[in-house]
């Protein structure tokens, strides 16, 4: 691991690295009482910084977080519930109470709107951020049997490889949402995409599903990837669990997570580079100043590690990758989290505003 000195290196003087975390979503995997989270922790000067602040909101903790370039002041969060605005020198907040947001993942700005997943809902919800009121709810149920599917035989027996003799452990969400997408985020051509657990949705039936979930183990070929909502196109990239696209240097960069590696696509899709990791991977932000990937790493959690001991287990972590070298140079462990949601990077000012806030 590490030391938590070297870090003064590796986050830009400019810059601060913020990494929100939160408790385990299931009952049986939590361990730590709610009032001990710390969910917000901005790492500058060497060292993860508390930001209480943020610490009651939410039943878990905070979830993710976005900002207008041109608004530096205001950044926006989210619980898995609910949309808040914070107002970083006023010292305020706002509860947007929109309805029916279900298990909230990213947010993404996208010129004036916020986008959200709300992955248990299978809904991207469009933000307007001007007049703050919601402006679209697309449906992903739209896209699941009529969408034309992209796919390579390379990729199918690749996805085939990987699969064999290796177990897949799925939660009870996946009962109720049919395609758990995490993100909503800009091609680089300016078309609309989401990050999804399924591409063609979960076809399974719910009986099924029941019998091997209470068995806690699916054998199954994945199929994460992403669908362009802009067109229709629905493309298989073989992924499982996905979180956290990242336009990188003209490429894309994707948390693989339940294989605990980053992919790389180039712009059309295919596959360049795999870097293993650690954990689970999930979050992530890019200093182009230094040139580093941070990548936030969870702890595997307790059902994980029952099904399946062979798993190693590393504690919670944002680790620093060299964009150049694809290999890590710092990891930073982290305390009063279960696991990590996301990982930005911001400028220091608005790093240190969140920290002071109170």
């Amino acid at each position: 691991m590490t030391e938590a000195r070297d870090w003064e290196q590796l986050v830009h003087p400019d810059e601060a690295v913020v990494v929100l975390g939160s408790l385990h979503a299931f009952v049986q995997d939590v361990r730590l009482d709610r009032s001990k989270v710390r969910s917000v922790q901005v790492v500058l000067d060497g060292k993860a910084h508390h930001a209480p602040f943020f610490d009651p909101w939410g039943e878990r903790g905070l979830i993710s977080l976005a900002h207008h370039p041109m608004k530096p002041n205001v950044v926006y969060a989210a619980t898995s519930t609910g949309l808040l605005k914070v107002d970083l020198q006023q010292q305020g907040a706002v509860d947007f109470m929109i309805p029916n947001l279900r298990d909230v993942h990213e947010l993404t700005m996208i010129g004036d709107t916020l986008w959200i997943a709300s992955t248990q809902g299978d809904e991207a919800v469009a933000f307007d951020i001007h007049q703050e009121r919601v402006s679209e709810r697309v449906n992903l149920a739209m896209y699941g049997s009529t969408a034309k599917v992209t796919a390579t035989p390379e990729d199918d027996e690749d996805a085939r490889q990987q699969d064999e003799g290796r177990e897949l452990v799925v939660d009870e969400r996946d009962v109720v949402d049919k395609f758990h997408c995490n993100q909503v985020f800009e091609g680089f051509e300016g078309d609309r995409y989401a990050l999804v657990h399924y591409v063609m949705g979960n076809q399974l039936r719910v009986t099924q599903l029941a019998r091997r979930v209470a068995r806690k183990v699916l054998r199954r070929q994945a199929n994460g990837g992403v669908i362009n909502l802009t067109t229709g196109r629905t493309i298989p990239l073989n992924l499982k669990g996905p979180h956290t696209v990242r336009k990188v240097r003209g490429e894309y960069w994707i948390c693989d997570s339940a294989n605990s590696q980053v992919n790389i696509y180039d712009p059309e899709w295919n596959l360049k580079e795999r870097i293993p990791s650690k954990g689970w991977v999930r979050g992530a932000d890019v200093s182009e100043r230094l040139g580093l990937y941070y990548l936030g790493i969870s702890e595997f959690r307790r059902r994980y590690l029952a099904v399946n001991p062979t798993i190693q287990q590393t504690p919670n972590m944002v680790q620093a990758v060299s964009m150049e070298t694809k290999t890590p140079v710092g990891e930073l462990a982290l305390s009063g989290i279960e696991q990590v949601t996301a990982v930005y990077v911001v400028p220091r000012e608005v790093g240190l505003a969140m920290v002071e806030l109170r």
